[in-house]
This record gives C-alpha cells, structure tokens and sequence, in this order.
C-alpha cells in the first residue's frame, strides 16, 4: 500500500472493542496475504487495469508477504479479540507499502491506530524527514486526512495506477 494503496479509513469515531497491535513475524504471513489480497479484490483493483491484478497476486502471496517480513519490512498487526483487523508495513523507515483495514472494522479510527504505530516507529529507528506511499484511488482520500499530500498525478508503473504522496514527519509528532 501500499505500493498499490490501501483500503482503510481513519475516522474519528473510535474502536470500540479493545485493539492490541503487534509487530508481525513471518509465520503472520498467510494471514496477512489472506487479508489484503481480499481487501484489494474488493477496493483496489476495481480501479486497474487488468494486467495489475496478476502483479498484485504475485506480490501479496503469503511467500512473497514472508519474505519482506524476513528481509525487515515491519508490518504492525491490529488485532481485535482472535480477528486480525489491520495490517500497516514499511520499509527503510521511509515508505509505507501497505495499510488495510478490515471492512468491519473501518471507519472506527483503526487506519489512524495503525499508521501512528508505524510512524512511532519509523521515527524511533531513523528519524525519516519524511514517509512516502503510493495509494490506489479508493486511498488517496484516507491518506489526505492522515496528513499525506499528494507530490505527483496519478501514474501507472509495472502495471499499477497510484498516486504518489508523502508524509512530511519534520516539525510533526507521531501522535
């Protein structure tokens, strides 16, 4: 989210069952490949061209999701009671490849919860000037009311339509 965006929302009403996030270890991966390849099923790829979805398949195999997991991407799992509701992950502290929330459980503040948990700690292990994303369409508006801004138009690259945006992080807190 992703690479490819992002389908969750980070309205102020808060989650109202208690939430507990974790970092993710690679044995999370098939889980989280069952989550946001759903998730893009429904909110993303309306919005791509046919070749995108064999390239996002690809990249959000359980395989593929343990191996970032493995080569130090951290994904920030919220889970709600047993139900992994979210999932936020970036690389080299500076790019935020994915963010989803779980349709149940949007529009209840978790996309807010989660991407505060992965600034926290990005900032905490770097101190990036800033953290880009390149969102879907169905994103873009969720990434606005995080606080990203969108640097370039809509493109298509490798097949996937985004818009790059990014987070500036200097002279803001993480909360």
């Amino acid at each position: 989210m992703t690479e490819h965006g992002a389908p969750a929302d980070c309205e102020s009403r808060a989650v109202s069952t208690a939430i507990a996030i974790r970092l993710a270890g690679v044995a999370d991966a098939a889980a989280i490949s069952a989550l946001i390849s759903r998730l893009t099923r429904e909110y993303v790829l309306p919005d791509q061209p046919e070749p995108a979805a064999e390239t996002l398949r690809a990249w959000m195999a359980p395989d593929a999701v343990a191996a970032r997991i493995a080569a130090g991407h951290r994904h920030h799992l919220a889970e709600i009671g047993s139900a992994l509701a979210g999932v936020v992950a970036t690389r080299d502290n500076a790019h935020m490849h994915l963010l989803f929330v779980d349709t149940p459980f949007q529009r209840r503040g978790l996309a807010r919860t989660l991407w505060q948990s992965a600034l926290a700690a990005c900032v905490e292990a770097a101190r990036p000037e800033r953290i880009t994303v390149n969102a879907s369409a169905f994103a873009v508006p969720m990434y606005l009311r995080l606080g990203f801004e969108v640097v370039q138009p809509e493109r298509s690259e490798n097949d996937i339509v985004s818009t790059p945006m990014v987070f500036r992080v200097s002279g803001r807190g993480t909360g």
